[in-house]
């Protein structure tokens, strides 16, 4: 049958350089049996503004400033990580901007990709021109160059807008004047701005493809690609912001290029960890708190939080740039500045998560030591313990959302009884207009096991291919998240039955895991309908898996050990997670102890052996157990204080039967605890 003519809405257009969609608001109604639903346009990829001519100025007369007296630190401020981030793709794009090219035109991201198709990218010209773009040195944070940034992205997303002069109670900015405002002093600048921004990667490409109006899809001239690639500027401010307003976000961000008069070279680059393995900065990876030595210069940097650094260079020559931080060898390279221009210089160390070793069994109502390996730049720990059971409950909205979080769309509800699997309701995400992802996350803690499964029906109607149903799996609990399963639509009515869907958890097997079900809207054509249109879920289940419960956080504020005082019976998970800097790191392995009533293990010392400085200590434990921790406590005076002898080494003798072996050093006497867990 033919549309209902009162239910088909406006389209989009474009103006300028900045794309605005105008969609005409329609009262939302239910979908009759004898009606088709119909199809709205809705959210579509924007291109960032032109960029504006790059400004120059004659050198404004500085004053000399007094000599320092040995290294001074040179702070960069305190960028986020996606603000690091997108300073780490600018800078890899200038060392190799071929390269960058091919990264750009075979990326696999949904949402760049979508804007490819949108704008017509011809890649193979984009490729074309990236390789005319000669390598140029890496540009290096300025804080005040940040301040500026940030401040014009709030701006953006205050009032709703993307250009690049601001209006700001009344006074207008332009880009070289809000440098000026924060204290920037500036001979050359140039901006990149973007108010459409998916994320990071997505806002990267928008500017250096430039997509937009023009041959090929692109802007004519690609100023944004050009200010990224522009060898005359020396620091960089990247301010970024996330948040909707409007028709702004979900993240805005501001690139402000700019070199000072008189400015010298830069040693940059970033320390991190490189947790995935793939040779590059990622989200997350930053070491703070890592001093950063660079010979000759007169200044010294600590690496942010998220682990960027800068150091200002008198000029040409060979520096030796050193880097130390607690629980790390301290790594030297060498580096050699030649026609001034910025170098790069990453430290990348080896990590190591957290290891637990301790008791297991450990005894209820008693204290349990355990004891995990260090982390490197470490300045604290914490850790988590969990209760354990197996995971038997299958989740169909019987108990509507006590189980489970919704962030979704006013005007319809998550909880439907007229399409349903079994029982008396299911789930339902729909894409009421304007059209936005909506969620709907299972509130357990899971602990897959190797042949673990997901388990639910589904149901997908009337969606069209920009609908996509997903399930996802967070390692992170919810930082990030993966696609396990996934169903576009079909663009017509879709399916009329559940149908079941058993998908794999095997490859988290042994990780603390969180599962939910998205209803992306990629942009485009949608069904704006919620009565029987859009994504349908019930008897959600995971079998093979353990679910962690009342889950309980402690610091650990100095060393390496924590003591775990159960005061019932079962089965507990313990992990722990290094603090670097003032944020933590992702957590360690998970150990899995049981807790049950054992007899206390005693512990009998034979004749202490004395030779020379080393002293040798043979003791039985009664009622030992596999993994127990030794410890040796020593002290002067036995009504004086004791301390921990790390120093100490145990080795097994014969099945019960141990050797501790210590050094005296020297001293007349000495009195001895061995404390066993």
């Amino acid at each position: 049958m033919k549309p209902n003519p009162e239910r088909i809405h406006c389209n989009r257009e474009g103006l300028s350089a900045i794309l605005f969609v105008f969609v005409c608001a329609t009262q939302m109604m239910p979908v009759r049996s004898d009606e088709t639903p119909t199809v709205q346009t809705g959210r579509v990829p924007q291109a960032p503004p032109t960029a504006p001519p790059v400004e120059v100025r004659a050198p404004v007369p500085q004053r000399p400033s007094p000599r320092r007296q040995g290294p001074s630190l040179y702070s960069i401020g305190d960028p986020t990580d996606e603000e690091q981030l997108y300073l780490e793709y600018i800078n890899r794009s200038r060392a190799n901007p071929s390269a960058e090219g091919v990264r750009l035109a075979n990326t696999t991201d949904p949402d760049v990709l979508s804007a490819y198709a949108y704008f017509s990218v011809d890649l193979t010209l984009m490729q074309n021109e990236f390789a005319t773009n000669p390598p140029v040195p890496p540009l290096a944070f300025n804080s005040k160059a940040i301040d500026a940034a940030r401040w014009h992205s709030g701006d953006m997303l205050t009032n709703m807008y993307q250009a690049h002069n601001q209006t700001n109670d009344g006074v207008v900015r332009d880009p070289g004047q809000r440098l000026n405002y924060k204290g920037y002093t500036w001979n050359t600048y140039g901006e990149n701005i973007y108010a459409y921004a998916e994320n990071v990667l997505h806002g990267h490409a928008g500017l250096n493809v430039d997509w937009g109006p023009g041959v090929g899809g692109m802007q004519n001239p690609p100023g944004h690609r050009n200010n990224i690639h522009n060898g005359n500027f020396r620091e960089a401010g990247i301010g970024v912001v996330d948040g909707v307003n409007g028709s702004v976000g979900p993240q805005l961000v501001t690139q402000d290029f700019a070199t000072q008069p008189g400015a010298t070279p830069f040693i940059t680059g970033v320390a991190y960890y490189d947790f995935n393995t793939n040779s590059f900065y990622d989200l997350g990876e930053g070491v703070g708190g890592v001093t950063v030595d660079v010979s000759v210069s007169s200044y010294h940097a600590v690496t942010a939080n998220s682990g960027g650094y800068a150091v200002p260079v008198p000029g040409n020559g060979t520096y030796t740039v050193t880097f130390t931080a607690p629980g790390l060898a301290t790594n030297q390279q060498q580096v050699t500045v030649s026609t001034l221009k910025n170098v790069k210089v990453d430290y990348v160390p080896a990590y190591s998560p957290p290891l637990i070793s301790g008791p297991n069994p450990a005894g209820i109502n008693q204290s349990n030591t355990y004891t995990f390996t260090p982390v490197g730049a470490a300045t604290g720990y914490q850790w988590e313990q969990t209760q354990i059971v197996p995971f038997t409950t299958v989740e169909g909205a019987e108990t509507g959302l006590a189980n489970v979080t919704a962030v979704t769309s006013l005007g319809y509800s998550v909880i439907d009884g007229s399409i349903k699997f079994a029982g008396n309701n299911s789930f339902h995400l729909a894409h009421p207009s304007p059209p936005t992802d909506q969620f709907l996350t299972l509130n357990y803690t899971l602990r897959p096991g190797a042949g673990s499964q997901l388990t639910f029906y589904s149901q997908l109607s009337w969606a069209n291919s920009t609908q996509v149903a997903r399930a996802q799996v967070s390692t992170d609990n919810g930082s990030t998240w993966q696609d396990v399963w996934s169903q576009a639509g079909t663009g017509g009515s879709g399916e009329s039955v559940f149908t079941q869907r058993a998908v794999s958890l095997g490859s988290y097997a042994g990780q603390q895991i969180k599962i939910r079900f998205m209803y992306d809207f990629t942009g485009g054509q949608f069904f704006p309908q919620t009565d029987g249109v859009g994504f349908y879920i019930d008897n959600i289940s995971v079998t093979g898996a353990d679910q962690l419960s009342n889950p309980f956080v402690a610091d650990i504020p100095t060393g390496t050990s924590f003591v775990f005082y159960p005061t019932n019976t079962g089965d507990y998970s313990s992990r722990v997670r290094a603090q670097v800097s003032n944020r933590y790191l992702d957590w360690g392995p998970i150990v899995r102890v049981t807790a049950s009533v054992i007899t206390p293990a005693t512990v009998q010392f034979s004749t202490p052996a004395v030779s020379g400085n080393q002293a040798q200590i043979d003791f039985d434990v009664t009622n030992y157990r596999t993994d127990m921790v030794f410890q040796l406590l020593q002290a002067s005076d036995v009504a004086g204080a004791w301390t921990t002898n790390s120093s100490a080494s145990f080795t097994n003798v014969t099945g019960s039967t141990f050797r501790l072996t210590t050094s005296i050093g020297g001293a007349g006497r000495m009195f001895y605890r061995l404390q066993a867990n």
